[in-house]
């Protein structure tokens, strides 16, 4: 799996990654849903067609849709309804290091020529949103360890759970008390 010097998170880490930090958003919908979410989505979208992520990435993509549903939902009625998985198990912020490999392979993405314009742009915002929702910024400027081999396992255990979750047929499940602290 994962060795204590990996350096660079995979396309399908960057896709959970991507995926864990749109639903942890999700969680924090009052009245009205995020203007990212669709970049998110469309981001996802064409990191799974570029890099053939197959059944990893149409999973992704899956438990991206339904819990943009739930938020939709919460925000038309007031209904709440739970996650698929517990999002606050992963507890490791992406470092800085990590997060600028995390933009260079959405730059990279973007550059191919496969990608739509739309496709291209809602990945740079995507760079955009995740990088300031992990703190990019604040970690160029202290001195941290490099985290990247924890946060791959992480990332693979959460995928791990949405598939399991979506194969035991778990309509849905998890906390319902709010977003994670």
């Amino acid at each position: 799996m994962n060795t204590n010097n990996q350096t660079s998170l995979t396309p399908i880490e960057v896709c959970t990654l991507i995926a864990h930090e749109a639903v942890s958003m999700l969680d924090t919908v009052q009245t009205e849903m995020p203007d990212c979410m669709k970049g998110f989505r469309t981001a996802l979208e064409a990191l799974h067609t570029v890099h053939g992520l197959g059944n990893d990435g149409e999973t992704l993509l899956a438990w991206l849709d339904m819990e943009i549903a739930s938020a939709e939902k919460f925000v038309a009625d007031g209904t709440n309804l739970p996650n698929l998985i517990d999002t606050c198990q992963l507890d490791t912020v992406p470092d800085a290091v990590t997060q600028m490999g995390l933009v260079w392979t959405l730059f990279s993405t973007a550059a191919r020529e496969e990608c739509a314009p739309e496709q291209r742009q809602a990945l740079l915002n995507t760079a955009r949103s995740v990088t300031e929702m992990c703190g990019l910024d604040d970690l160029l400027l202290t001195t941290l360890r490099p985290n990247t081999a924890k946060l791959a396992d992480g990332l693979h255990t959460e995928l791990d759970d949405v598939h399991a979750a979506f194969q035991a047929g778990q309509k849905l499940s998890g906390p319902q008390d709010g977003p994670c602290l």
